[in-house]
């Protein structure tokens, strides 16, 4: 629908960026930090484990001057689980006392502070006492952490996020503390077990936050991937359908309305894979529904029907090529990809946030969307025109929502500076900063703003007019 869009972003409008702790701080051993599941996992590439990343631990008074300039009015960050708690029950005042100067040094920047309490981090003692998330007591112990942030933090903290991309951390078993060996039937069974205690520990803390915070916002991040059609075949739209509910809102199905929706119950069912329930944990979650819906965005799907008729397990992937017996993933020729493979489409934002709002009648925060490159470093330069092409066009999508009436409040780019990829190393390259180091050499970790930098500083302070 072609229509009259607003000039400029609201005032109160967040313009923002994030990172995570693991991905970002280093100082694994320091601190009194506990060990993290993913702590356990040997990098792919050179010496890209997270002890190091990109040393926010020592230098976040560094980064967030360098977020000052960059005009952000909010940073979305996480709080490491094992840096507050080091066996997932006792307090460790260290990892207090350093949040605490990094949400001060924020508010005292005139950075908004948003909080993500729960980013893979999860502590390996709970793993080992009681097989983590796959137990109810993982339930108390989450909320237990999310009352000591809520504690200590609430005063300067009023926007809290639960769990970062729940459905995707089922889906990579180290982050929850899985053993490798766990295969087929079981795991499935195991991560429908822990996607159950984490949806009823969201709820759990979701009312913790609105008794110990008064006027305090929370919600879920989910990551959807919209998918369309490959064709005109009334078969490929249901498809995509399909896709969309088993990928996304089954969750927010249950983190906003309590229950499971029907594609995703028959799903489980038909696999004899649904979990133990009961009727006081659905209430719960019913009865406290988020304030708002985060959404990372990176990249849209084009679906298929799958052609084959059975009932298959999935497996431990994140993205499958095939959902046997209802999708397949399909090429399109009119969206370009990165890199990676991933699909670059704009307008993929522009649908999740009208079909999220549609459907649950939820104000939108995009808490993650950007560009992993392989940037070049060139006479102590970075010139990422290709990320401020990408993050444009998104913005441009958002801002056309808010002209149509959707109620977005606010945009986090990410990331706000290079840190190491759960994948790729440092090779995958998010940040309006560019932190010196590779994979295989830590250099000096000096902090070097790459074109996109100033772009994005101009665009925040011009409140997106020229978008």
């Amino acid at each position: 629908m072609y229509h009259k869009r607003i000039e400029k972003f609201p005032d109160d409008f967040l313009f923002g960026a994030g990172t995570s702790s693991f991905q970002v701080e280093g100082g694994i051993k320091e601190g009194g930090r506990g060990i993290a599941v993913h702590d356990l996992k040997k990098p792919k590439k050179g010496i890209t484990d997270f002890s190091v990343a990109s040393d926010h631990y020592h230098r976040f008074e560094e980064d967030i001057e360098l977020m000052k300039e960059l005009g952000l009015n909010s940073y979305r960050f996480s709080i490491s689980w094992v840096r507050i708690l080091p066996d997932g029950k006792n307090i460790n005042k260290e990892g207090l006392d350093f949040y605490n100067r990094l949400i001060q040094k924020l508010t005292d920047s005139g950075i908004e502070p948003i909080v993500t309490i729960y980013h893979f981090e999860y502590p390996k003692a709970l793993v080992d006492k009681y097989k983590g998330w796959l137990s109810r007591e993982s339930i108390e112990d989450y909320v237990n952490f999310a009352g000591i942030l809520f504690s200590n933090y609430g005063d300067r903290v009023k926007y809290w996020l639960t769990i970062n991309e729940q459905d995707h951390l089922l889906k990579i078993p180290e982050r929850i503390g899985f053993p490798a060996e766990m295969t087929g039937l079981e795991y499935e069974r195991n991560a429908q077990t822990a996607n159950y205690n984490m949806c009823v520990a969201a709820a759990k803390v979701t009312e913790l936050c609105h008794k110990m915070i008064p006027g305090a916002k929370i919600a879920p991040i989910i990551n959807p991937m919209p998918a369309i059609p490959a064709s005109n075949l009334p078969d490929d739209l249901i498809a995509s359908m399909e896709f969309n509910e088993l990928s996304a809102y089954y969750m927010l199905d249950l983190n906003c309305r309590g229950k499971y929706s029907p594609v995703y119950r028959k799903y489980l069912e038909d696999r004899d894979i649904f979990p133990e329930i009961n009727d006081d944990d659905m209430k719960l979650m019913k009865d406290n529904p988020p304030d708002f819906i985060a959404v990372n965005y990176y990249m849209n799907q084009t679906i298929a029907v799958s052609s084959i008729k059975e009932i298959a397990l999935r497996g431990k992937e994140v993205f499958v090529s095939e959902e046997v017996g209802i999708y397949k993933i399909a090429k399109n020729e009119y969206i370009p990809q990165t890199d990676w493979g991933w699909n670059i489409c704009p307008e993929g934002l522009k649908i999740a946030i009208m079909e999220i709002y549609n459907r649950y009648q939820l104000p939108m925060l995009i808490t993650e969307n950007g560009l992993g490159a392989y940037d070049k470093l060139e006479n102590g330069e970075i010139h990422d025109s290709y990320r401020i092409d990408y993050i444009s066009r998104h913005l441009s999508q958002v801002k056309d929502c808010i002209s149509l009436g959707f109620p977005v409040f606010g945009y986090y780019a990410w990331s706000f500076i290079d840190l190491v990829s759960g994948r790729e190393g440092m090779d995958k390259r998010y940040g309006f900063v560019y932190v010196n180091r590779d994979n295989d050499d830590l250099k000096d970790l000096s902090r070097i703003k790459k074109d996109s930098y100033y772009w994005y500083k101009k665009t925040i302070a011009e409140r997106g007019q020229d978008l």
